[in-house]
């Protein structure tokens, strides 16, 4: 069965409506998967369900809705703050978690953090290339970011935030995970002594371990979005 290709824009879907792709979506169904005029590419925008469009011109860019592939749902998911970690170990950990399905992504500036520089338009790229591959309807919320203290200080949720603790002693995941927790992942190096004191000031916060082994950043979102999924998508 051929590959149908499937991508974000940001256009209206509806019958008949035409729709412009940008240059690398159809380099990609074109030229990558040898799709030609006539041919079927699914599209969707996060508001107007998924649908199946005939390419129309190859090179406007342009193909028409056909038919109503998916109806528009909401899509339930896992919050996750994310320090600013090595670029690289950055794109996975975006890519992952929202192929899991995270519905928040809040990118923050802990103490240790080595890169301060966020570059959000790669993170969003990285967020749309991972929505088209997962099958995902909607886009996740990126937020932001903010230096982490700031973070902590100004929030006025009612939601917990779970926070990795590497010593050994704090509470399983199982102990203190709900709906509507927020995971914070640990940077690289750690949390600093600062930070953990600010903890002990911020009742929403709650401490837990995954166990004796320390988890990579990346490593520790996916397995918390994992767990979350688990218990609360069944």
């Amino acid at each position: 069965m051929k590959h149908i290709p499937r991508f974000y824009v940001t256009s209206v879907l509806d019958n008949d409506r035409e729709v412009t792709l940008d240059a690398e979506q159809m380099h990609h169904a074109h030229i990558v998967l040898r799709a030609e005029v006539g041919d079927i590419v699914r599209v969707f925008n996060g508001k107007d369900g998924e649908w199946n469009c005939r390419i129309s011109n190859l090179k406007k860019n342009t193909v028409v809705c056909s038919n109503l592939e998916r109806a528009q749902r909401e899509e339930k998911g896992a919050t996750v703050i994310c320090p600013l970690i090595n670029p690289n170990r950055f794109s996975i950990l975006l890519e992952k978690i929202t192929e899991l399905g995270v519905t928040n992504i809040i990118p923050v500036i802990t103490q240790y953090c080595q890169y301060k520089d966020f570059n959000r338009r790669k993170a969003e790229q990285i967020i749309i290339h991972a929505c088209e591959q997962s099958g995902r309807l909607t886009l996740p919320k990126l937020c932001d970011v903010v230096k982490l203290q700031n973070f902590l200080r100004e929030y006025r949720d009612s939601s917990p935030i779970l926070v990795g603790d590497e010593r050994l002693g704090s509470s399983k995941l199982q102990d203190v995970i709900s709906e509507n927790a927020i995971f914070l992942v640990g940077p690289e190096g750690g949390f600093s002594d600062d930070e953990f004191d600010l903890f002990k000031t911020c009742d929403f916060v709650h401490l837990f371990s995954f166990g004796k082994n320390i988890l990579r950043s990346e490593t520790s979102a996916i397995a918390f979005v994992s767990v979350w999924n688990n218990i609360f998508l069944q």
